[in-house]
């Protein structure tokens, strides 16, 4: 999870530094989060605690304000 993250991120950003696009930069916090979480994860610092479950709902509202059309 954290090296899918970790690419998904790196990708986001390079496309983000392409386009310019407002919308590139809710992907980058969205896959940015997704990396926090997979290394909080990988540290064993919280086990699906309400932290994790804030990131969770973090990630899922930056992916919607990605796709949603304005």
């Amino acid at each position: 999870m954290l090296g899918l993250s970790f690419l998904l991120m790196l990708v986001s950003v390079v496309s983000y530094l392409r386009i310019k696009d407002i919308k590139m930069l809710f992907l980058v916090a969205a896959f940015s989060l997704f990396f926090v979480k997979g290394i909080f994860l990988l540290a064993e610092v919280a086990h699906q605690s309400l932290i994790l479950i804030v990131f969770d709902l973090l990630i899922i509202v930056f992916l919607y304000l990605t796709v949603v059309r304005r």
